[in-house]
């Protein structure tokens, strides 16, 4: 039986790393829609350029993408692995510039943060750290959160998609969470391996994420781990590193890979 109903328009945004999870997201919308539609009145409506952009002259392309299709959605969720994208002469990346204009303009965002493995020999260095740079800026205003599979994903965005959806129709303005709601309900665990047998992991104390963790066969690399700063924790099972130091250790273990 029809029915009347509120659609609301779901931007996916997103560098070209993530094909699984760009795939996954309008599966997730029309599971929500399945269960929720008919009952809230609201269809959820998943927009991507692939779909919801032609090509148009006057413009740099960003400029065009934007007025297509991110000015007219109610709300973005963003997705990022190892790549954050190329400029645009606004900003970072086109994914970047579009998750700050649902920023600026006080529209729900949900950015999503990937845990899974990396092969060191195919990660962009550049790229890593231009996306890690961008997850810091968001971490401080309280939009990152990370998942560790597509299952993990997935039900973290259906959860994401019912609250955010409730704040939109009840018109409560989308703010970030406080500082402690972040420590208690963001973790941030990057890893990256290296032929599966060493990889890098955040390392948590006191809901701080303060230095990480190389852990796996470390027993060839030893003495360089040892020299570029690590110290091996023996109860951790790996070698202690801070963050600051994150980027030089992934180039290291893309260089020995």
């Amino acid at each position: 039986m029809s029915f009347n109903a509120t659609v609301l328009k779901i931007l996916i945004a997103s560098p070209g790393d993530v094909d699984e999870e760009r795939q996954a997201i309008p599966e997730v919308i029309a599971r929500w829609n399945n269960s929720h539609s008919e009952t809230t009145k609201v269809v959820l409506l998943p927009v991507k350029w692939e779909t919801h952009s032609a090509p148009l002259m006057g413009d740099r392309a960003q400029g065009v993408i934007n007025d297509q299709m991110v000015t007219t959605c109610d709300m973005a969720i963003g997705v990022f692995w190892t790549r954050l994208g190329s400029p645009t002469g606004a900003s970072e990346s086109g994914t970047a510039e579009e998750i700050e204009w649902f920023i600026k303009n006080s529209k729900p965002v949900m950015l999503y943060f990937s845990s899974r493995n990396i092969d060191p020999s195919k990660l962009d260095i550049d790229q890593y750290k231009s996306l890690k740079d961008f997850e810091k800026k968001m971490q401080k205003i309280g939009l990152t959160g990370s998942y560790t599979s597509l299952i993990d994903f997935k039900e973290q965005l259906l959860n994401q998609l019912s609250i955010n959806v409730r704040n939109l129709m009840s018109g409560t303005p989308s703010s970030p969470p406080t500082a402690k709601e972040v420590r208690e309900k963001v973790k941030s665990i990057v890893e990256i391996a290296k032929a599966g047998k060493v990889y890098m992991e955040d390392y948590a104390k006191e809901g701080q994420v303060k230095s990480f963790i190389v852990k796996g066969d470390t027993k060839p690399i030893k003495d360089a781990l040892k020299e570029l700063g690590g110290r091996y924790n023996g109860s951790l099972g790996g070698w202690v590193f801070p963050k600051s130091k994150e980027i030089e250790i992934a180039e290291f273990l893309k260089r020995t890979s």
